[in-house]
């Protein structure tokens, strides 16, 4: 995996999607509780200098050292982090909460099959 991809998965991705895929995993419908949890895993993430961001602002500055990918890859990953940010922000719908922040994993494998074809 390019390193890149590499730092990204572990940055951002792993961190957001990791309470998502415990709820999912339990085979139950999600709770309020587990929003909250969601939530931190997008908005309490720590940049490379260990300062406190946000999902969206860590995508930002990884997007600016991306290696190649097309900016629609790019983007679509982008948008899929902005769609997770807003289901979980105050939200009542545990269910679209929990499926918004778990599509980032699939916007990531996307993204990761557009830099592997380069």
């Amino acid at each position: 995996m390019h390193p890149w991809l590499s730092r990204l998965r572990h940055d951002l991705v792993k961190r957001a999607v990791w309470a998502a895929r415990d709820v999912r995993d339990a085979a139950r419908e999600p709770r309020p509780g587990d929003v909250a949890e969601l939530r931190r895993g997008l908005f309490d993430l720590r940049d490379g200098e260990g300062r406190m961001v946000d999902a969206a602002a860590l995508w930002e500055r990884l997007r600016a050292d991306a290696p190649g990918v097309p900016a629609a890859a790019l983007d679509a990953f982008g948008a899929a982090v902005a769609d997770a940010q807003r289901a979980v922000a105050g939200t009542s719908d545990s269910r679209g909460a929990l499926d918004a922040v778990l599509r980032i994993e699939t916007a990531f494998a996307d993204l990761a099959r557009t830099l592997e074809e380069e």
